[in-house]
């Protein structure tokens, strides 16, 4: 689900009064009852949090449906917004002489951007299309827009060619890639783009050349599914063994050009949700990835940093720098959440001035803050510094990582065994790498019980024979030599533990 940078009415819409009844030869404006709040598209992530005035006119057919929304006095985020929701609303229309008649409106009012995460780059539209003409007759491709107006795609197209002096058909793949530059999105006109495309092909049989030409593309009311054209010129530059054709065009040997025509159907998949700082890294294991805050979270009261006295977190929210995950504090931690509080001072530049990583494991408190202060902030008037605190839960997962049935864990101070602090669930214990004992022909009839001690790393100490069939402890030992753990967290910290596990059911 994408968290969307969102617009909202200043007031809650509510139905507009019925319009009087017409007098003889009197006209009366169309009347609308706004059902759909405007919202910010996806591709328009940039807005900052604020108060937007919007003023619009608004062209409405006799029959109730909107011919068009003209831009009076609009931001243009806020324009494309609004205009999107207006186009849904229901009409009354214009009348004159109690006959419906094309009218027209203006609308005034101010919106309020509620954005959680404004980002500065992003990957608008990524997904795949299937292609008719082109580099050969049919063709798959993969599309991807940066930002607004930049987009890369690349395919591979079939085409059907006769090797010269022969009558023998062989269908040909071809390889594709081409850049775009486009206009924007308007969302509310069908969400239609249009634009030049430039790029090449080459095939195994040496065939190469390059295209240019017009690229249209407009949205369906399916989701993520759009349809488009490319209208242009091919040139081709090499002199392959068979018919030098593109797709459906032959040259006859004669003319390098030809005309360059292609239908597409696309699709869009939607975009990962987003999250309060971070994109997780599928080769990073530790990402941010903390709940959405509530609608009204407590006020920070802790003590002042730097002489600042802390805000409301909110107040200072994290606009897109270089906000990666921390993962070289966690590279060898088990799958868990871990909490990291990151306590920032930020100026009015949108600069960390000062961090601190408070309730935070010991061994990611420098990591974390290295992190933070790479962070960007929208900047904003005045030069008072504003500090606040910054919630990151660190999710680590691992597909490397396995649960050991454990009987008991307790701590290990100084190597004295204590119990775990009351309150305090056992903790999992969790392997990299564990071998079972070879038990050769027969197994062992009875549980047999093992004590192992690890150090905060999660490195074996010593392992302890407890109980179970004394013949059989030499080939535990031996597979508990090749054990690699993790170490064990209570508290959020790796701790010295000792585990006691049974071995025999293995």
């Amino acid at each position: 689900m994408l968290l969307l940078a969102a617009l909202a009415l200043a007031d809650d819409p509510a139905p507009a009064p019925p319009a009087a009844p017409a007098a003889a030869g009197a006209y009366v404006p169309p009347v609308p009852h706004p059902t759909v709040d405007p919202l910010m598209p996806q591709s328009y992530r940039t807005v900052k949090k604020g108060e937007y005035p919007c003023k619009v006119r608004i062209l409405v057919r006799a029959d109730g449906t909107v011919k068009d929304v003209e831009k009076l006095e609009c931001e243009e985020e806020a324009y494309y917004a609004l205009a999107t929701a207006i186009v849904q609303w229901k009409f009354d229309p214009a009348l004159r002489d109690g006959i419906p008649v094309d009218g027209e409106l203006e609308w005034d009012n101010t919106f309020t951007v509620e954005s959680y995460l404004p980002r500065k780059h992003i990957v608008g539209f990524l997904g795949g299309a299937l292609n008719v003409g082109g580099a050969g007759w049919f063709g798959v491709e993969g599309r991807v827009h940066l930002g607004e107006q930049l987009s890369f795609s690349a395919g591979v197209d079939l085409d059907q060619d006769y090797f010269r002096g022969t009558l023998i058909e062989t269908w040909v793949p071809t390889i594709r890639v081409d850049a775009a530059i486009s206009s924007k999105r308007r969302h509310f006109e069908h969400r239609g783009i249009f634009g030049f495309t430039v790029g090449g092909f080459g095939d195994a049989y040496g065939a190469a050349g390059m295209y240019a030409g017009f690229r249209g593309e407009v949205m369906t009311p399916a989701p993520g599914l759009s349809i488009g054209g490319d209208g242009g010129v091919a040139f081709m530059f090499t002199e392959p063994p068979t018919f030098p054709d593109v797709g459906f065009w032959n040259r006859d040997g004669v003319n390098p050009f030809y005309p360059w025509l292609r239908a597409s159907l696309i699709w869009y998949a939607p975009l990962p949700k987003d999250r309060f700082v971070v994109v997780p890294r599928e080769h990073d294991p530790t990402v941010y990835e903390p709940p959405i805050p509530p609608p009204e979270p407590p006020i920070d009261v802790g003590q002042a940093f730097e002489g600042i006295a802390s805000v409301h977190w909110s107040e200072l929210e994290p606009s897109w720098g270089e906000n990666t995950p921390v993962g070289e504090g966690f590279s060898d931690y088990p799958p868990g959440v871990y909490r990291c509080d990151v306590r920032a001072v930020v100026d009015a530049a949108g600069k960390a001035t000062a961090v601190r990583a408070e309730q935070c494991p010991s061994s990611a408190k420098q990591a974390a803050e290295d992190n933070v202060r790479k962070w960007e902030w929208p900047s904003r008037e005045g030069d008072v510094p504003k500090q606040s605190v910054f919630p990151a839960p660190i999710f680590v997962r691992r597909a490397d990582a396995e649960v050991v049935p454990a009987r008991e864990v307790t701590l290990l101070v100084d190597g004295k065994q204590t119990p775990l602090p009351r309150r305090t669930a056992q903790p999992p214990v969790y392997v990299k790498r564990f071998v079972p004992p070879d038990w050769g022909v027969t197994r062992p009839s009875a549980s047999c019980s093992v004590d192992v001690d690890l150090d905060p790393s999660g490195k074996v100490l010593r392992t302890r024979w407890v109980s179970g069939e004394i013949e059989v402890s030499g080939r535990v030992n031996e597979a508990l030599d090749q054990w690699e753990f993790f170490p064990v967290i209570v508290k959020g910290e790796r701790t010295a533990v000792r585990v006691r596990l049974s071995m025999c059911d293995y």
